[in-house]
């Protein structure tokens, strides 16, 4: 049977899963396993009703609305994975909610399988990030169990805020509720005292790049108490991708983001992003303007680790007994002090064979690429 949403009238179909194990970790690529410490997600829903522009899932058929799918079961199946992990004496890395939708887009006012979810969490005592353009996030009961968490350092909330305007918003994020909207909730979010993280991403070359906007950024950040900010620069796969974004440009902005040139091959992928020249003078500007009001910084799925300024990259030292999986970067300058991690020797142990399985490949393809450093030279700055 199908459901059917009031907000934006389009068809949800349950999923009955009888394993979750394989969806419990994102699959590897070079962004992911080179760079990434949250590849371990929370996924209740296929699919997102924000329809932004920009959204790399659009590649995976699969994730592409109208139809919504909801993993009616999820809560339950996670329930069984987190019991696994502490049968087997496995650290209990943080989950991400959501990686690759918004478990809290309007579907779930009506399901509540992402409410659900965190409630195993909290009774597990599983650390989670929450992840979301949703105002449901400051709403009850939804900030009350995000509250608990907080309490106990089990939780905290990152907020993607990619445009300010709530008119080029629209354009950009047709789906998704207004930034002027989010940054309220971020506001009694942090009011309520749950740790809060903007995400600019993507930074749009011309469109949320320049000086000006990065400063009004900062501020933004300052003015909610936002305690980081993450940064993403826009990766494409070709220039066509770019036409959704000319109404939220003026013509000369959108000329120079269409310029071929500005654009480069991601190392053996078919993406493209801007130049590491144009990235780091870009990240350093915000990097500085949030230095000015007090604020971390860090740079998404790229290396340039010297321009952050957070412990961690995805905000997992705000949790408590902190779990991150080897990258790269642990690779090559060693594991980080105070933190623990979840290693193939953990993981080897786990009965989980898909999630075994897909955790084990980003280690080894994070441990591969760490051994052709020439060819990374770009994104490791």
């Amino acid at each position: 049977m199908a459901y059917y949403s009031w907000w934006a009238m389009r068809e949800y179909i349950p999923v009955s899963n009888s394993r979750l194990d394989g969806e419990l970790v994102v699959g590897h690529s070079i962004p992911m396993s080179a760079f990434c410490y949250t590849i371990f997600r929370l996924d209740p829903y296929i699919g997102c009703e924000h329809s932004c522009s920009y959204c790399y899932t659009k590649f995976f058929s699969s994730l592409t609305p109208p139809v919504v799918k909801a993993r009616v079961k999820f809560p339950k199946l996670f329930r069984k994975a987190i019991q696994e992990f502490k049968r087997a004496e496995i650290p209990i890395p943080p989950f991400r909610l959501s990686e690759l939708t918004d478990g809290l887009q309007p579907l779930e006012k009506d399901l509540r399988l992402s409410l659900d979810t965190l409630r195993v969490c909290l009774d597990e005592e599983v650390p989670v990030i929450v992840s979301t353009k949703s105002t449901l996030v400051a709403e009850p009961p939804w900030i009350d169990v995000i509250k608990e968490l907080a309490g106990e350092k089990l939780a905290y909330v990152q907020i993607t805020v990619t445009v300010l305007d709530d008119e080029k918003a629209r354009i950009i994020e047709p789906g998704a509720p207004p930034p002027s909207k989010r940054l309220e909730a971020a506001q009694r979010l942090t009011d309520e005292g749950i740790p809060v993280v903007l995400r600019l991403q993507p930074l749009i070359p011309y469109l949320t790049s320049s000086h000006e906007y990065l400063e009004r950024y900062a501020e933004t950040a300052r003015q909610v108490g936002a305690v980081q900010v993450i940064a993403e620069v826009l990766r494409i796969r070709t220039l066509k991708t770019l036409t959704t974004l000319r109404r939220a440009m003026t013509p000369q902005d959108y000329r120079k983001l269409v310029d071929p040139n500005l654009w480069r091959k991601y190392p053996s992928s078919a993406h493209k992003h801007p130049p590491k020249t144009w990235r780091v003078k870009t990240y350093t500007t915000l990097r500085r303007e949030l230095a000015k009001r007090k604020i971390l910084f860090a740079v998404c799925r790229e290396g340039l680790y010297t321009l952050n300024t957070a412990p961690d990259c995805c905000g997992v030292y705000l949790l408590k007994n902190p779990v991150l999986r080897p990258t790269i970067r642990e690779c090559i300058y060693g594991p980080r002090p105070k933190y623990t991690y979840i290693t193939l020797q953990h993981l080897r142990k786990l009965g989980l064979a898909n999630f075994r399985q897909k955790a084990i490949k980003h280690i080894e393809l994070a441990e591969q690429l760490s051994k052709h450093l020439e060819g990374l030279r770009d994104l490791l700055g």
